[in-house]
């Protein structure tokens, strides 16, 4: 979640823009060969920043969306999926095992939650064998019952014939419980059961052993689809969660100022009765290590009603979402942002029917779930200062790499940069050799500023065009390592126009064109 930065960032833009450079184009070049130098370029590539944002969606998640206005300006979207629980997971009432029945009528309360009051279950899975001990010396036939549990309008009901056994009970075949309906006004069911001897008396069945029924059900693997109820006021625990914020994907280090970020937070709930979220606890951890509180008025008390599908309205099955919006005019999001933030700390409680509401009839299904999905809404502007890449790039000399050395004069690498974004970098090439050894690198000194950013106004708007040239002499003995390189280890700082000292805006009809080129001289004879 929250891959945000490596979009605002115009950092992501030169990343690709060297990793283009791999597919040459000659035809831009700008040295022209004269006696007895002889130039050729190594890489010449124009890029148009709306392409190049659109092949970093297409490398990124599916949730991301980069929009293209109506000014040029380009907003991006993200959303991502943070936390799940299903109502399953809360609120469980059907325990597996044997449930003793006591007597020829017996009430067996449900193992509900203590506000839970349940009217009427549909079961999906599960199966019911009857228990019967006979300790005595003649058969015993009879019938069970379930009077509350019928299936399209048959009551349940099991027949047994249990023959004298003190040492094993008789159990019947498993039954089937899938679609059978419980009904209740008590939050329990009564188990009724007539039992008979050869003669015809009607008895209860002695007990095998003292304390020890002579019936009993075996439950197993029962589970419900639909259930309906009063959920009254109770606390329970919804998500607590710490989650990795990934918003360096490229490596970078260096300084970032996010302009106007915009959060949705979206919870999609389908548990049929009203949810109140507690937030517990929600902060964001920069990449400082210090803690940033999601702090806004929306969060009064730490508290979000959910909206919910209605029972009385005849929404069972139907989603509904509640929408909780953080921007700079609401909450310190931004201050967040700002901190790039390496995770997202949080833990939320849940309370039912926080209101006591003692008329709502709920509901939940085996499907019901409360989700809670991030979305994210950023215009592209913003200011970076010293933010770095790096880049492994393949590199092939041609001829160059053979010539005899003892006949070069001079050597002159020349870069152009031709930039009508509003970012400019510093650069330096390292050279490796087939190991990824550096066998030299392109400028002796250090890392040089190699691109102007395009010239911008007050708003942030780029008004011309930022060219640069830059020659790096070379002597013959450098030279000699670099054209054996196989590749060149690029390493980046890119800083926004005013060196970053305003925010810059990223427009969709924006290009920058970099070439590299080498002038050889030969030695007269």
């Amino acid at each position: 979640m929250f891959q945000l930065t490596r979009y605002l960032l115009p950092v992501a833009f030169f990343i690709l823009l060297i990793a283009a450079c791999r597919k040459s184009d000659f035809s831009g070049a700008e040295f022209a060969p004269h006696t007895p130098e002889f130039a050729f370029p190594l890489f010449s590539t124009t890029l148009n920043l709306k392409e190049l944002m659109f092949k970093v969606l297409n490398d990124s998640l599916s949730g991301d969306t980069i929009r293209v206005n109506p000014d040029n300006s380009m907003t991006l979207f993200y959303s991502g999926d943070v936390a799940e629980k299903k109502a399953t997971d809360i609120f469980g009432f059907f325990p597996n095992g044997i449930i003793p029945v006591l007597d020829t009528v017996y009430f067996a309360p449900f193992a509900t939650p203590d506000s839970v009051t349940v009217r009427k279950v549909v079961l999906n899975n599960g199966t019911l064998n009857l228990v019967v001990f006979n300790s005595g010396n003649q058969p015993i036939n009879g019938t069970f019952y379930i009077p509350q549990m019928s299936k399209n309008g048959q009551v349940f009901s099991i027949p047994f014939v249990a023959p004298p056994n003190p040492s094993f009970p008789w159990i019947s075949s498993a039954f089937q419980l899938k679609d059978w309906v419980l009904e209740s006004d008590t939050n329990a069911l009564y188990f009724r059961y007539e039992a008979f001897l050869p003669d015809g008396t009607r008895i209860k069945l002695p007990e095998p052993t003292p304390g020890t029924p002579g019936l009993g059900l075996l439950i197993q693997n029962m589970t419900f689809s639909y259930l309906e109820g009063y959920w009254g006021y109770d606390v329970y625990p919804l998500t607590l969660d710490t989650i990795d914020i990934d918003i360096n994907q490229t490596n970078l280090v260096g300084d970032v100022t996010v302009v106007d970020p915009k959060v949705t937070m979206t919870v999609s709930n389908s548990w049929g009765f009203p949810t109140r979220g507690v937030v517990k606890y929600l902060s964001f951890i920069g990449r400082d290590g210090q803690e940033y509180k999601l702090e806004s008025p929306q969060l009064s008390e730490d508290s979000l009603d959910f909206n919910y599908p209605s029972w009385a309205l005849g929404e069972i099955g139907q989603t509904k979402e509640t929408n909780y919006v953080f921007d700079r005019t609401n909450s310190n999001i931004d201050v967040i942002f700002n901190a790039q933030p390496t995770q997202m700390i949080y833990e939320l409680e849940g309370i039912s029917n926080a209101k006591r509401d003692l008329s709502i009839t709920g509901f939940i299904t085996d499907s019901s779930t409360i989700k809670l999905r991030v979305a994210v809404e950023l215009v592209l502007e913003g200011a970076a200062r010293n933010f770095g890449a790096e880049q492994t790039l393949d590199l092939n000399f041609g001829e160059y790499a053979d010539l005899d050395s003892t006949d070069i004069e001079s050597v002159e690498f020349k870069l152009v940069a031709e930039n009508g974004t509003p970012i400019g970098a510093n650069l330096q090439i390292y050279f490796q050799d087939t190991a990824q050894t550096i066998v030299d690198s392109l400028f002796a000194e250090g890392p040089r500023f190699v691109m102007q950013a395009a010239p911008v106004d007050a708003a942030g708007n780029v008004t011309g065009i930022g060219r640069t040239e830059t020659f790096i002499p070379m002597g013959i003995e450098r030279f000699n390592r670099i054209r054996t390189a196989k590749s060149a280890y690029v390493r980046n700082a890119f800083t926004t126009a005013q060196n970053g000292a305003i925010p810059v805006k990223l427009k969709a009809d924006q290009d920058a064109t970099l070439k590299m080129g080498v002038k050889v001289k030969v030695k007269m004879d």
